[in-house]
């Protein structure tokens, strides 16, 4: 008999480590190096940051604001992009891979970035726009099933001409639920329910054509699969593949566009 695989609970918290973007080469730069060479090599490669090392060990962070702080060091006759790197440093906090990423939030904050490992051993950079590419990544399945949901609300509710003509549909839908609870409203119904109400041949002509349009199958064909991509999302069931989420997407732009014709 196969043993049950049991999640750890570390499986459960977002760490700094999955942040990291998965491309990201780590660079750093000696502290006797230019100031005019730093800049440049930064320009060059999109970094707002850089670690700076002394045989290498990592002994701080140059980036343009720990060098506009720091300007005041430069006499009025030289050029600060003469001088070494080292002499334009900040202190970034160093966080370890498997920390959550809420504990590294305040540091990010603060100065836009973080440092994953030690002084002796850096991992990676964390940046505060790492964090809000990694989330927004995470979160883009969440908020596209939730707008085709609540646009498909939207257009059921519109598409009833009096508040009784809804109740009545929300009832028919789930007359009662497994308490013995009758629903009473369109947001009491599951989203199966509700794409089964639309779905109704005698209901779609007479109301929801109303706003969802003349061809019931091409509302069908676009909602359905919708719920079994939702049912992952919300359930954590399998991951959603990228065709599934392309039909997501093309099901918001279609619900988006009847939502401003009926607006």
């Amino acid at each position: 008999m196969a043993r049950l695989s049991r999640m750890t609970p570390q499986h459960n918290f977002l760490r700094v480590g999955q942040v990291v973007p998965t491309d990201q080469e780590v660079s750093t730069v000696e502290i006797a190096t230019s100031v005019s060479d730093v800049l440049t090599m930064m320009a060059y490669r999109g970094f707002d940051q850089v670690p700076v090392t002394s045989h290498g060990v990592v002994v701080g962070v140059f980036s343009y604001r720990s060098l506009a702080l720091n300007l005041g060091i430069v006499r009025r006759q030289d050029s600060p992009l003469s001088y070494p790197v080292g002499d334009f440093l900040e202190d970034l906090a160093f966080v370890r891979s498997g920390s959550e990423v809420e504990d590294a939030l305040e540091a990010l904050h603060q100065k836009g970035a973080v440092l994953v490992g030690d002084e002796e051993r850096l991992l990676a950079v964390v940046t505060a726009a790492d964090v809000n590419s990694y989330l927004w990544t995470a979160a883009r399945q969440f908020m596209i099933v939730r707008d085709v949901e609540l646009a498909t609300r939207y257009l059921a509710q519109r598409a009833c001409a009096t508040e009784d003509e809804l109740r009545a549909l929300v009832v028919a839908a789930r007359p009662t639920d497994g308490n013995g609870t009758a629903a009473a409203r369109l947001e009491d119904l599951t989203f199966g329910e509700l794409i089964s109400v639309i779905n109704s041949p005698e209901r779609f002509g007479r109301v929801f054509s109303r706003t969802f349009g003349s061809s019931r199958e091409l509302v069908f064909s676009m909602l359905e699969p919708v719920r079994d991509v939702r049912n992952k999302v919300f359930h954590f069931r399998d991951a959603v593949t990228p065709d599934e989420v392309d039909l997501v997407m093309n099901a918001r732009v279609w619900l988006r566009r009847r939502v401003r014709m009926v607006q």
